[in-house]
This record gives C-alpha cells, sequence and structure tokens, in this order.
C-alpha cells in the first residue's frame, strides 16, 4: 500500500450507522484522527437517530445521515450527496454489505474498510491504512464525547435530589446474553443504597422501563431516580458525566458513560472489554468465569452473566471506588 497522508483542506468521510456504542466508539475513533490531522474536514455518515449527539462532537464537522431500514432506497440519494462534495478519503468502521456499497459508488479513490465477503470495495482494510499514516485509532485515554452546557445544567438539576455520590445504573441491554438479572441488580444496590449512595437507573425501552419498576419498588429508596425513557442521547450523556461512577453490562450506555469520563465498572461475560475498545485508565472489567468468555456467541443457551454474583460485584465496586 502507497502511503500518501491527509494534508489540510482535504475531505474525510466516516462511516458508522450502528449501534450506539459502536458509533459512540467509531467516534473516538474520529477524534484520533482529527487530532493527528486537525486541518482534514471530516464528514460523520450515521443514522438519524445519533444525530443529536453526533453533531455537538467539536471534531465533527459535518453529518451525512441516511435511515437504512426506513428508506432503503435513499442510497442513491446519498451516493450522490457524497460524490458532489469530492472526499478526498473513506473511512468506514461498518462492517456491513450497506457500507460497503457505499463504499464502492462513492467514486472516492482512497478507501479504507472491511467487509468479510466484499473486500473489494476497499483498497485495504482502515486499521491498515490508519496504522500506516500514523493514527492510533483505538486508544481511549481522554475524554472522547463531549456534552452540551445546556444538557449540563439540565442533568444536574435532574439529580439536585440525589446524595452527593451517584450511581449511573445502567440496567438494559441490547441482548438477553448481556442482561445482569434482576435479582442481582437489587441485591447489589441495596447496601449501597443504605451506604448513602444516590441510584440514577437508566435507559430506554419498555423491557428497560419494566425492569426499572421492579429495582425500584423493591429498594424503596428516595435515594432512587428512575429516568429510563426520559434522556435521549445528549442528556444521558450529561448525567452520565455528572454521576461518581456508571456500573453496568456491555451495552451502549456504558460506552457513553465511559466515554464522557465517568469512572466505570462494567460485566463482561459474551463480550471482551478490550476488544470492545474499553481502554480507558478510568474503566474497569467484571468478568465472567466460563472458560469461553468473550466467545461472542449470542445462541448460547448459557446465562453466563448471572454468574457474576451480586457479592462478587459489590466487591469489585467498591475496590473501583476507594
Amino acid at each position: 500500500m502507497i502511503i500518501i497522508r491527509p494534508k489540510s483542506g482535504d475531505k474525510a468521510l466516516w462511516i458508522r450507522f450502528s449501534a450506539l456504542g459502536d458509533v459512540l466508539q467509531a467516534s473516538a475513533s474520529a477524534q484520533r484522527f482529527k487530532m493527528k490531522y486537525p486541518g482534514v474536514h471530516l464528514t460523520f455518515l450515521t443514522k438519524p437517530e445519533y444525530a443529536d449527539i453526533m453533531k455537538i462532537q467539536p471534531y465533527i464537522d459535518e453529518l451525512l445521515l441516511w435511515d437504512i431500514k426506513k428508506r432503503p432506497l435513499d442510497f442513491f440519494s446519498v451516493v450522490r450527496k457524497i460524490r458532489a462534495v469530492g472526499f478526498k478519503w473513506l473511512f468506514s468502521l461498518h462492517q456491513a454489505g450497506s457500507a460497503a456499497f457505499v463504499a464502492l459508488f462513492s467514486r472516492v479513490h482512497t478507501r479504507f474498510g472491511y467487509n468479510g465477503t466484499m473486500q473489494f470495495c476497499y483498497k485495504a482494510t482502515h486499521w491498515e491504512c490508519l496504522d500506516a499514516i500514523g493514527v492510533d485509532f483505538k486508544t481511549r485515554d481522554g475524554v472522547a464525547i463531549f456534552t452540551a452546557q445546556e444538557d449540563r445544567e439540565k442533568a444536574l438539576g435532574m439529580l439536585s435530589s440525589l446524595p452527593e455520590k451517584k450511581l449511573f445504573a445502567i440496567i438494559g441491554a441490547s441482548k438477553p446474553q448481556k442482561f445482569w438479572p434482576i435479582r442481582h441488580w437489587i441485591e447489589f444496590l441495596t447496601p449501597l443504597a443504605a451506604d448513602g449512595w444516590g441510584i440514577v437507573l437508566n435507559g430506554h425501552g419498555e423491557s428497560e422501563a419494566a425492569t426499572a419498576r421492579e429495582i425500584e419498588n423493591a429498594l424503596q429508596s428516595s435515594a432512587v431516580l428512575n429516568l429510563v425513557g426520559q434522556t435521549p442521547f445528549p442528556l444521558m450523556a450529561a448525567v452520565a458525566e455528572a454521576c461518581t461512577v456508571a456500573v453496568g453490562n456491555d451495552t451502549g450506555p456504558l460506552h457513553l458513560a465511559a466515554l464522557v469520563g465517568t469512572p466505570t465498572l462494567g460485566f463482561f461475560g459474551v463480550t471482551d472489554a478490550w476488544g470492545m475498545d474499553f481502554r480507558m485508565p478510568w474503566f474497569r472489567e467484571v468478568r465472567v468465569n466460563c472458560p469461553e468468555a468473550g466467545c461472542r456467541n449470542y445462541n448460547c443457551p448459557i446465562d453466563c452473566l448471572a454468574d457474576i454474583a451480586p457479592e462478587r460485584a459489590l466487591t469489585a465496586f467498591r475496590k473501583f471506588t476507594e
């Protein structure tokens, strides 16, 4: 691969459509690129539901949106827009065919990404190119997701009734294999509420709302604040930032909490923390004892995350917060 480095004035397209955690991590990688090449104009292509959190990131110069599921035929208008801009660089951190086809028809000459069956759409992988041009895009040694002043003020108001120490509890999961049992959450949070911790229940969707209600009813404490379904992503980021520590399993809000700089404790079983880019110095992992931990086998019938007992989680939490 011939090494041609970006220069000031070049235009780069960064692609990641989903899911929340992956979009946030791709954004953090874009930040690393802009730190190395600040003169490059960077456009981030993603889905509309992530627009509000992405548009306030200072290293993203412009957004391009495509609702793949609801408006698949917008592919053609998206490609026309890309061609009209005249991008010099294209980096796809999305491995699906949708991103590969965007790259193929973009008319961008220097395009990089990975797809297991359509690698011909790219000149090389994005990690090969970024490594060659000196971008350490996996490093997470500083805040990578930023919040707006308006959201920070609103978050402080929402949390004002809680004790000084606040725990951002990430109770939901995108897949059953990533879900920490409700009974574990109750046994974990009960002594912490008694110790003077404020508990902020976070999430979205009816399933997580039901989980939050069950936890709330079990704890019966004024130190519990149920914010499930009440915080759009920019406000959720500000709430996480205002909390003392975040705890939860591998899901989008866990990435969000860690990337805004909140000390974060994650529960991992089917996925691996390092492989999911939880590389912040303020992050710690509690890992299941299963010998196949990190297997990414979402068809496994074993409820492996239940292996992390509340007592073990409490010990890890207290050691972490001390």
